[in-house]
């Protein structure tokens, strides 16, 4: 089976220990970069399609953990 097609169904987070969070790698290497939040950024996996209501709440519980 091709699964070369296949669309993600997830989505790369990249956050900081603040809270602020995005989707674009390169972006996230560059803030780490110039040390813009004080800390290396972190990533988790989300679905595609998620909220980013429910995104901020869960990267606040893996900050709190």
């Amino acid at each position: 089976m091709d699964t070369s097609n296949e669309t993600p169904k997830t989505q790369t987070i990249y956050y900081w220990r603040d809270g602020y969070w995005i989707t674009d790698k390169a972006e996230a290497e560059l803030m780490d970069e110039i040390n813009a939040f004080g800390s290396q950024h972190q990533w988790a996996e989300f679905p595609k399609d998620a909220d980013p209501a429910l995104i901020d709440t869960e990267i606040a519980a893996l900050l709190a953990a």
